[in-house]
């Protein structure tokens, strides 16, 4: 085979191997629903979805969200996939909720169990239930025209 050949094949390689890139971590989104709200801790999940979390932010209550993400192109965006899964941790390191998801295919009992269990609405101030008075109301009459 000619080298000029093989020179062309090698440099083509190349220039197809540059329009690939990959960033965030690869996880397996299947195993999400072996989470357990209450239960499962931020280590157990990423030894569970196979990485660590890509990004976690501090909330104020002590606790942190946690963001699973994977996106992949080749050929500059001829195939373009991108995977996101943001999950909600309390104060004590255990899973609260899955807030977000992104391609990620769950059944409806996944989706519920990951959710968790319903925020409890905010109480309201007791207000003393007082019965409306009833005021006699005044209706102004016009004048009778003057004649």
């Amino acid at each position: 085979m000619p080298r000029w050949i093989a020179g062309l094949g090698a440099m083509l390689a190349v220039l197809w191997l540059a329009g690939c890139a990959a960033t965030g971590h690869n996880f397996d989104p299947g195993r999400l629903s072996r989470l357990t709200p209450g239960q499962t801790t931020l280590e157990e999940a990423a030894r569970e979805l196979g990485a660590p979390p890509d990004t976690i932010y501090g909330q104020r209550d002590g606790g942190v969200l946690a963001l699973w993400q994977f996106k992949i192109t080749f050929v500059t965006d001829g195939f373009y996939s991108r995977k996101e899964a943001l999950l909600q941790f309390g104060p004590d390191g255990r899973l609260m909720r899955l807030v977000d998801s992104t391609n990620i295919l769950l059944e409806p009992w996944e989706r519920r169990k990951l959710l968790g269990p319903e925020p409890p609405w905010p109480a309201e101030p007791a207000v003393p239930q007082v019965a409306p008075q009833a005021a006699p109301v005044a209706i102004p009459v016009p004048a009778a025209p003057v004649q």
